[in-house]
């Protein structure tokens, strides 16, 4: 009778959320498999682990938490970190560019974006910075709360965040460029 009563209250506490998990868990691979697998995985474990659960507040946050150490177990396993992008520093020529008080690079390239371009390059950041721009970006979390998902100090949520950002729009602006110089060579030499 008590476990009965524990998986109700697990299924309600957990339900709200399922989809906003499924989603976090999209947007970290292109796979729909594998999205819906570590979904599973988290609520396995997080099943599991419902004893713990001491802030039934804070579920969405325990449920992320959850689902973050699944996603770098799997990552791990898969041997996909092998891989960092290159990062831009303050003496890049596009960087230098920028005045104050204009928008800077990533809001300025994330806004000439459609959404499966951005997404595609948010796949490209290695997954610590994509964990972080996912969280305080497109889930909208403070930082203190991407901290306690990520069992990251603030500080480093910060960091992590603006070089993400940084690498996100040069992983962007790339891809705008690209697509610039293709268009121009098509269409001889005319930009469309």
């Amino acid at each position: 009778m008590r476990k009965a009563r524990s998986k109700q209250q697990f299924d309600a506490l957990t339900r709200p959320w399922r989809d906003r998990l499924f989603g976090v868990a999209l947007r970290q691979t292109q796979s729909r498999e594998v999205a819906e697998d570590w979904t599973q995985e988290a609520l396995l474990r997080a099943w599991r682990d419902f004893a713990q659960l001491t802030d039934q507040v804070a579920v969405y946050a325990w449920l992320l938490k959850i689902l973050n150490r699944v996603v770098a177990d799997d990552v791990r396993r898969n041997a996909r970190r092998d891989q960092l992008a290159p990062m831009l520093t303050t003496g890049d020529a596009f960087l230098q560019e920028q005045a104050c008080t204009s928008a800077g690079p990533f809001e300025q390239t994330v806004q000439t974006q459609s959404n499966e371009q951005f997404m595609k390059a948010v796949q490209a950041l290695p997954d610590n910075f994509r964990q972080v721009v996912l969280l305080r970006d497109v889930e909208g979390l403070n930082y203190q709360e991407v901290g306690e998902v990520l069992d990251i100090a603030q500080g480093t949520v910060m960091s992590r965040l603006s070089r993400g950002r940084r690498l996100l729009a040069s992983l962007l602006i790339r891809t705008e460029s690209a697509d610039g110089l293709a268009a121009t060579s098509i269409h001889g030499g005319k930009p469309t």
